[in-house]
């Protein structure tokens, strides 16, 4: 396994430890664990993957990335990309602080935010995979099929429609 798999593994799962120890301390209900847990998870992905690109070797496979696909301006296109995924999560994050720092309307407004943010990102991310000019060593995971990506976009959806279910 290279270096940059290694490196990916590493901080998805201390992500995902770091959420489990915060739900795990919640006094919230089971259903309501589950579904705060997706969104800690969803969040922390979505800063982590944002924040990630800022750095090498994350940086220079992100660049890559967006011009081996041609993606339009692309210093644009990438500032976009990692600004838009720092937003998602914190949007997600924020989420989290419903009735005790946001209204209940504050949290769907971020929720939709959210939402639309991580799939327009997704898209684009479903479009530079299946891009037969970008290697899949500049690809997360050095993964061709976009697995995680449509995970994410699915995860997305699944807290989106079960929110919205719970009325």
């Amino acid at each position: 396994m290279n270096t940059q798999i290694l490196l990916e593994v590493g901080l998805i799962s201390v992500m995902a430890l770091i959420t489990l120890t915060y739900i795990s301390r919640s006094k919230a209900s089971k259903g309501n664990k589950i579904q705060t847990f997706a969104i800690a998870l969803l969040g922390g992905f979505m800063i982590l993957g944002g924040t990630a690109k800022f750095f090498q070797p994350f940086a220079t496979m992100f660049a890559s990335q967006i011009e081996l696909a041609g993606l339009p301006l692309p210093k644009l296109s990438g500032i976009a990309g990692q600004l838009g995924e720092i937003t998602a999560g914190l949007s997600y994050l924020l989420i989290l602080s419903k009735d005790w720092f946001i209204s209940k309307k504050a949290a769907k407004i971020a929720l939709n935010t959210a939402t639309f943010l991580t799939l327009a990102i997704m898209s684009v991310a479903i479009f530079v995979h299946l891009s037969p000019n970008v290697p899949k060593e500049v690809l997360p995971f050095q993964s061709k099929p976009p697995i995680l990506t449509l995970v994410v976009m699915a995860f997305s959806l699944g807290i989106f429609v079960y929110d919205r279910r719970k009325k």
